[in-house]
């Protein structure tokens, strides 16, 4: 079997232990915690190999930072992206659609590729490492709310929404929904401060990003909104354990390529609603009072 075929293999059964293990919310902080751009799926390797890690970089990475490496460290394994352009000679002329380039030499026509391959490499959490310099120090910014509430962030949330919020009273267990014909995300009256913070993160986020076709793509689209909301809320230390991930998990279980697919666009969506908030005139203005 191929070497990437294998590491697929590998990385699609990392996926269902922490689904089955219900560690899916648990994995979800990691993404915010571990202080790099990885890709979903290399903080899934990372999460598996060091369920406990926080910041991971590579053995130069640490070294420009003034850390070493420990003596027998747990090495992590991820894949990093390198590009690469070769060249394929092609008897006679043809025609090169796409983003291929044709040139043409002594010797016939030359196809040119371009195109990205993945490289094996280690990297290290911050736990084995050690300070070399006593100067220097790993710059940790953690984006966090001015307070312990969640009062802060509703207010956000309401300036940077694209329809109009209203609270009113539902019948049944239902605490909130996204009105896409008429263009308005209702929330429930008697809903506690933080409930209605947590309902309005996940409804904004099927108003802002969610594509998907609902009667169709239900549980896609739930596993979507719901990891994007745990994700922003984690982000701001607010109380994620109000999201919910029952169902969604056990789909995502009997499901793990489906929800492979899902996963770059849960991590970049995240980071997008993230810096709306961040950016908001609202905090802005809060700041510079």
């Amino acid at each position: 079997m191929p070497k990437n075929k294998v590491n697929y293999t590998k990385l699609l059964e990392g996926v269902k232990k922490i689904i089955k293990r219900g560690d899916y919310p648990k994995f979800l902080s990691m993404v915010n915690k571990i202080k790099n751009n990885y890709s979903f799926r290399n903080t899934i390797l990372v999460y598996v190999q060091n369920p406990n890690a926080t910041i991971v970089k590579g053995f130069c990475d640490w070294n420009k930072l003034g850390r070493g490496v420990k003596k027998n460290p747990k090495t992590i394994f991820i894949y990093r992206p390198v590009k690469y352009k070769k060249q394929k000679a092609i008897e006679g002329q043809q025609n090169v659609n796409g983003k291929e380039e044709k040139e043409r030499n002594n010797s016939g026509t030359i196809e040119i590729i371009e195109g990205i391959s993945y490289k094996r490499v280690a990297v290290y959490d911050i736990g084995d490492t050690y300070i070399k310099k006593a100067d220097k120090r790993i710059p940790i910014l953690d984006d966090v709310l001015e307070d312990d509430t969640t009062k802060e962030l509703y207010d956000i949330l309401l300036e940077i929404s694209p329809v109009p919020i209203i609270t009113e009273e539902i019948n049944g267990m239902g605490k909130g929904y996204y009105d896409k014909v008429n263009k308005k995300i209702i929330l429930k009256e008697s809903l506690s401060q933080d409930d209605k913070t947590s309902v309005l993160i996940h409804e904004l986020c099927h108003c802002l990003y969610d594509d998907f076709a609902y009667k169709t793509e239900r549980n896609k689209s739930e596993i979507f909104v719901e990891s994007v909301a745990f994700l922003v809320a984690d982000h701001f230390g607010f109380d994620t354990s109000l999201c919910s991930f029952g169902y969604i998990t056990s789909w995502a279980e009997n499901n793990i390529k489906e929800f492979m697919s899902l996963s770059n666009k849960i991590k970049e969506t995240a980071d997008e609603f993230i810096e709306l908030i961040k950016n908001s005139k609202y905090k802005q203005e809060k700041i510079s009072a």
